[in-house]
């Protein structure tokens, strides 16, 4: 292509296009982590007890101040 040998083509356009496949692919699994998340939150957090309501102390500063 364009006169340049066949090893500078493959390397012009195939790292870049490994690079688009890898980057769908981590997109296209990583799509339900938030969610995974959510959940083990959840879990993590659920009542268990008559003490349950002063379990959850989470300070401002633990998430950024990002409630």
């Amino acid at each position: 292509m364009f006169g340049l040998p066949t090893a500078t083509v493959v390397i012009i356009f195939g790292i870049p296009a490994i690079w688009v496949i890898y980057t769908l692919v981590f997109v296209y699994l990583s799509r339900g982590w938030k969610a995974e998340d959510i959940a083990e939150d959840q879990l993590t957090t659920a009542p268990s007890g008559p003490s349950a309501a002063t379990n959850d102390h989470r300070s401002e500063t633990e998430n950024g101040g990002l409630a």
